[in-house]
């Protein structure tokens, strides 16, 4: 068995964060979600109509991977890197995978390099913690 990746690491801290004990123990024992369709939220609805039918494929299929992969029962917000893009996407409970944006690669690792370690999560008395301004799309 493979080590997990850090994508999947990453999700299930945003999974599990903010919600009580009671809350990540329901989670840990529910079924693992499998995407069944996806949707492009409107921003990157813009950005699909400018690429090819295969990059669009592409997309799909690595964002379906990777978040079947986790084996999670949500996902509430991850980042695949596909053909030099980094897709942010995130999987619901109903097995509807949202596409939010394409950034170009060498953009997000400016964008993360600017906001430091603390752009998505945070340490407090309760544990882990998310930023909700830096994961709305």
């Amino acid at each position: 068995m493979s080590a997990p990746n850090t994508s999947t690491l990453v999700s299930r801290m945003i999974a599990m964060a903010g919600q009580p004990d009671e809350a990540i123990a329901s989670t840990e024992n529910q079924a693992a979600t499998r995407v069944k369709r996806i949707v492009w939220s409107s921003q990157a609805a813009k950005l699909q109509g400018s690429l090819s039918a295969r990059a669009v494929y592409d997309i799909e299929t690595a964002v379906t991977l990777d978040l079947d992969s986790m084996e999670l029962p949500e996902v509430f917000f991850t980042s695949v890197e596909v053909g030099g893009r980094v897709i942010t996407c995130d999987l619901d409970a109903s097995g509807t995978a949202s596409i939010f944006g394409l950034i170009e690669a060498g953009e997000y690792d400016d964008l993360v390099e600017e906001a430091g370690d603390d752009a998505l999560f945070g340490v407090d008395w309760d544990g882990v913690y998310i930023t909700p301004a830096r994961t709305r799309h």
